[in-house]
């Protein structure tokens, strides 16, 4: 299978993404869901999203971070964007850890879901493992109109 060209785009967007999350757990060990879209230029920006709580639930962070992305969409403003939260991931030898999550859409359709597990050892820090592409969630950002998963054209 060959690599859809809209692949780089969506590479593009990992750097700011990990590099904004391992800092949030080096400084402070934790961070809520955020995100970063590129615009049709190339340009890239992170982005946030408050509900009004100091401690909010997760999905309903992650679900106004997709529609504002959705929004930036369906107006052409953004060529890719992608949804970073923490997660738990299960380990093919059995049990779990923690893992930065990444999903990432495309506007031509190309999505992936990127993890990376870490941990935190009492004296050492955290330690981060390989990056792992996995099956993608259904599209939220790019779509037709709600609830549905086709790619907006």
């Amino acid at each position: 299978m060959s690599r859809p060209p809209e692949r780089d785009d969506l590479d593009a967007l990992l750097d700011p993404l990990i590099g904004f999350a391992q800092g949030q757990l080096r400084k402070v060990g934790e961070f809520y869901p955020f995100g970063c879209t590129m615009a049709g230029d190339g340009q890239i920006a992170l982005t946030g999203a408050h509900t009004g709580d100091e401690h909010p639930d997760s999905q309903q962070v992650i679900d106004l971070l997709a529609g504002g992305m959705r929004a930036q969409a369906l107006s052409g403003e953004i060529r890719a964007a992608g949804i970073c939260y923490d997660t738990r991931l299960r380990l093919p030898q059995g049990g779990s850890t923690d893992a930065i999550a990444m999903s990432l859409e495309h506007a031509l359709g190309d999505r992936v879901l990127v993890v990376m597990p870490y941990s935190k050892g009492r004296f050492s820090g955290f330690t981060f493992g390989q990056l792992v592409a996995m099956e993608p969630p259904d599209a939220r950002v790019f779509v037709r109109a709600r609830g549905m998963s086709q790619p907006v054209e």
